[in-house]
């Protein structure tokens, strides 16, 4: 099936590529596009997709566009991505819209959601949904044209220094948690901690945390977390599903041809392919090396569960409460789940 799939995604990228030369001639150089990443390339999935996007609109574009890729940090801060684009200084960044969420609250429900829709319900949404729609409305306002690109199958639950069994055992407890599900996890007692992913390991190892969420197995194991967490929990409540972003500048995307902007929007659509199906061997043989380690695979308790949901019930009120465009997002996303749950939840 993935052999099938990668076929038809390359005859697609060809098709796209003779439709690009045929309606913009090859140019010395092209027309440069710089992007950075806000992860390193050589990460799983969020940093490889990177590489890949430069790759394919190089080969595809026909000389029409002259794309460089860096990695996390090569022009700009990671953080700084969508600044260096609203601004100009950057033309593009392939991002998270979780990393803006605190000057756009709404936008983190495109990014993932906790106990939301799976990969094929949640990408659905954006591109038959509506939420796509909204998500650009919402960036144009800031001068930045965004399109999804970098599908994200389901986190991990996290990594732990001590077992939960009920939502006491999380009273307390200092935890690296985010956003909404960072938000429900301080609801029922746990003391959120911010730190970013170069810090966990220490923080880990040296007890100032004593438990974090980070990602799927493929990228936890390239931070090593098995030597310095004890209990590894499957499945992650908190993000079964995410999609990352490539923003561009807005004047820089106007300045491209329908061709070319075709081009980017429909690569990334192979993009989120390559993405998704890219992790999944890597993800079980990520688990094999953290149970040789030692480590031990738990699953939170269904009252657990049932706690954090009542919790993020809570959070998601106060945030539609608070936010226009959130509780637009929002409405679009519950539309779009109650429309097709009728096949959704019963496959």
């Amino acid at each position: 099936m993935k052999t099938t799939l990668k076929n038809s995604l390359g005859k697609t990228l060809g098709a796209l590529a003779v439709t690009a030369a045929m309606a913009t001639p090859a140019l010395a150089g092209g027309t440069k596009l710089d992007i950075q990443s806000a992860w390193p390339l050589t990460m799983p999935a969020s940093g490889a997709n990177a590489a890949y996007l430069g790759e394919k609109l190089n080969e595809a574009s026909g000389g029409a566009l002259d794309v460089s890729v860096y990695g996390a940090g090569k022009l700009v801060p990671s953080l700084q991505i969508f600044d260096a684009v609203q601004q100009g200084s950057l033309d593009a960044g392939i991002t998270s819209p979780l990393y803006v969420a605190g000057r756009f609250p709404a936008v983190q429900l495109f990014g993932g959601i906790p106990f939301g829709p799976d990969v094929l319900t949640h990408t659905g949404w954006l591109y038959e949904g509506g939420g796509a729609e909204i998500w650009a409305e919402i960036y144009a306002k800031q001068g930045v044209k965004t399109i999804p690109c970098g599908l994200m199958d389901s986190e991990a639950g996290g990594w732990y220094n001590f077992e939960i069994n009920s939502l006491d055992d999380l009273k307390g407890k200092k935890i690296r948690f985010a956003g909404l599900a960072g938000e429900a996890m301080a609801k029922v007692g746990a003391s959120i901690v911010l730190l970013p992913g170069g810090e966990i390991y220490p923080g880990m190892e040296k007890g100032i945390i004593d438990g974090t969420e980070l990602s799927m197995p493929a990228i936890d194991i390239t931070l090593g977390l098995q030597d310095v967490g004890k209990y590894y929990y499957l499945p992650g409540w908190h993000q079964p599903a995410a999609m990352n972003e490539l923003i561009v500048n807005m004047a820089k995307w106007d300045s491209l041809d329908e061709s070319q902007q075709t081009l980017i929007e429909e690569t990334c659509k192979a993009v989120n392919l390559t993405s998704v199906i890219s992790t999944l061997t890597a993800n079980g043989d990520a688990i094999t090396t953290f149970e040789e380690a030692g480590v031990e695979i738990k699953s939170f308790p269904p009252e657990v569960l049932e706690g954090l949901h009542t919790a993020f019930d809570e959070v998601i009120a106060e945030q539609i409460a608070a936010d226009e465009d959130f509780k637009r997002v929002w409405d679009s996303l519950e539309a779009y789940r109650a429309k097709t749950a009728a096949w959704s939840e019963r496959r």
